[in-house]
């Protein structure tokens, strides 16, 4: 009786055993959700034509703001920010609301701020906010310009 018992056991130890070991088995891989791209209306260099100094770049998955200049057919950046698409606002990223406001502005969101863009007959509208303020106090206007760094270039 006790050797039947003891049987018992160790059956029923390596059955729970074996349903362990089962469900220890590699999970199928679950597709994320991915960002959501630009519009490709917003896509490309934009530049300030009377002062070059600021440049305006959209990509697919990036936001470039900031100032420099063209040299030798390349851009010098100063004091240009990068920020990459993303889900959630964190240090380095952004996120685009395609949706628009009542002025037909869509938001970009940084960590510290926010920029609003919208565009127009071939002419890019931005205006930024830190901290809920408007650094500038109005708008400014940057145009899309085709092979830049050749047109640009000193």
């Amino acid at each position: 009786m006790m050797k039947v018992g003891l049987f018992l056991g160790l059956a029923t130890v390596s059955l729970g055993v074996a349903v362990g070991i089962d469900n220890v088995q590699p999970q199928p891989i679950h597709a994320v959700a991915t960002v959501k791209p630009t519009p490709k209306a917003y896509r490309g260099s934009w530049f300030q034509y009377q002062d070059l100094q600021y440049r305006v770049k959209i990509t697919k998955t990036a936001f470039i703001f900031g100032g420099g200049y063209y040299a030798k057919q390349k851009w010098h950046p100063v004091n240009q920010k990068t920020y990459r698409l993303s889900r959630t606002v964190k240090a380095g990223t952004c996120t685009w609301n395609q949706k628009k406001t009542k002025a037909g502005y869509q938001t970009i969101k940084i960590k510290q701020g926010k920029f609003l863009v919208k565009v127009t007959n071939g002419t890019l509208a931005l205006k930024q906010y830190r901290h809920g303020k408007d650094v500038n106090g109005y708008p400014l206007y940057f145009h899309h310009v085709k092979h830049a760094a050749v047109v640009f270039s000193k």
